[in-house]
């Protein structure tokens, strides 16, 4: 049976695909104009109008070697977006409030600028369980695990108290800030949004009390 263009390739997993023998990779940088395709085409007309025959379409390239190189719609979507928003390198400052300070920086430069771009996929992945799978395995898991990194050396180093209960659930609030204030506010998450919930509230509640309060901007 034939895919409708906007699923997985039927009779196939990714624990099993195989790559024809004698096929081509595509190269770096054509993939990374199909991922620039897939986000233009995400904004424009969302994730559930998004198809592999449209990708296919706008990207000058056949299905078939969409297929050879992605297990479906949902992997290449949370490819695209990982490309988009690469994780970064191990954040160590040095102290807690240096790192969670870090993170404000590097979570409010890679937030998508779009909040309906947000939405869709927040609904979309309701809808369909392989997308948020891939959402949480390609996208999200690589910054819950730097935030649960930051967390424990801040426990090795005495700054959170081992059995503080905010522990469990620091990581998923601070990722959520991004779609949250997207979804129901319309604006996007800054930089300097975050540090104030890392000051007012993340880290009060990680410590116990108030950090010190970070200098003004300048004019």
């Amino acid at each position: 049976m034939a895919d409708g263009g906007d699923g997985a390739r039927p009779g196939s997993t990714a624990a099993t695909r195989v790559r024809p023998a004698g096929s081509r990779r595509l190269s770096a940088e054509r993939v990374g104009e199909i991922y620039a395709d897939v986000i233009e085409m995400l904004i424009e007309v969302g994730y559930a109008n998004l198809t592999m025959d449209g990708i296919a379409a706008r990207s000058r390239v056949s299905k078939a070697t969409l297929y050879r190189q992605w297990q479906g719609k949902a992997d290449l979507v949370a490819e695209a977006l990982r490309h988009d928003n690469p994780p970064p390198a191990r954040i160590d400052t040095g102290s807690l409030h240096g790192d969670l300070l870090a993170m404000t920086t590097v979570l409010g430069d890679v937030a998508p600028t779009d909040a309906p771009l947000l939405a869709s996929l927040a609904h979309a992945s309701y809808l369909d369980p392989d997308l948020g799978a891939a959402l949480r395995r390609r996208l999200f898991a690589p910054f819950h695990a730097i935030l649960c990194d930051i967390l424990n050396r801040a426990v090795e180093r005495g700054e959170i108290p081992p059995g503080s209960p905010a522990l469990e659930f620091g990581p998923l609030v601070f990722m959520a800030m991004m779609p949250g204030r997207a979804l129901f506010e319309g604006v996007q998450v800054t930089p300097e949004y975050l540090v104030g919930f890392v000051d007012h509230i993340l880290l009060p509640a990680l410590v116990g009390s108030s950090p010190t309060a970070s200098p003004p901007a300048g004019p």
